[in-house]
């Protein structure tokens, strides 16, 4: 049992124990769980933009470069890398702001609704980051299997709907893995704040 849990029964049995808590400890906790929480949904989500960045660190990157230049696949990373970049900082900052509102001082209604926004945010996140993946991936997909080097390679008998299919299909599979790794970390996170939320509900 956490915190908040031994706060709230001993407010509800404090004619017994002698103790006195108000409604408003049980506030100041819920707020302060709250804004923990956010805080960690935003620096999860910084590790896991620059994660990718920091292994190339350590990657031959000569490889990759020859295979995107070969399938024409350069002008297209650009744009996307660039598009993501600002997106991702629209969420960055909307984490951070969302972190300062819940943890500033505030009446038990505000508290509700940026807990509320909170939640929506995250949502929109990830899907978000699921639909860039797809949208990608299927662009990426199309340049490649149009490509005179691509064709070039590509035998008499092969039947390029039957790559088409297998492609989306395996394609399909890493974007149901990324999904559950969301559920996994956010979905972890964002049931603390719905559970918060609930108790912020009782005291209205």
């Amino acid at each position: 049992m956490d915190k908040l849990e031994n706060l709230k029964d001993l407010w509800q049995n404090q004619a017994q124990t002698g103790l006195s808590y108000t409604k408003e400890d049980i506030h100041n906790m819920v707020q302060k769980k709250s804004s923990s929480i956010v805080k960690w949904i935003l620096i999860i989500s910084i590790i896991e933009f620059l994660l990718p960045y920091l292994l190339i660190l350590f990657t031959d990157l000569e490889t990759p470069s020859r295979i995107y230049a070969e399938y024409g696949l350069n002008d297209l990373t650009n744009y996307y890398t660039f598009v993501h970049f600002i997106i991702i900082l629209g969420f960055f900052y909307v984490f951070y702001k969302n972190y300062r509102n819940i943890s500033a001082i505030s009446s038990v209604k505000s508290l509700l609704g940026n807990i509320l926004k909170t939640r929506k945010t995250v949502k929109y996140y990830i899907y978000y980051n699921l639909l860039m993946m797809g949208i990608l991936g299927l662009h990426s997909f199309y340049i490649i299997m149009n490509s005179e080097t691509f064709l070039s390679k590509l035998p008499e008998n092969a039947s390029l709907t039957v790559i088409w299919i297998t492609a989306i299909l395996l394609y399909a599979l890493v974007l149901v893995l990324f999904w559950c790794f969301y559920r996994l970390i956010y979905g972890f996170l964002l049931k603390k704040l719905r559970r918060n939320y609930s108790e912020l509900r009782k005291q209205e």
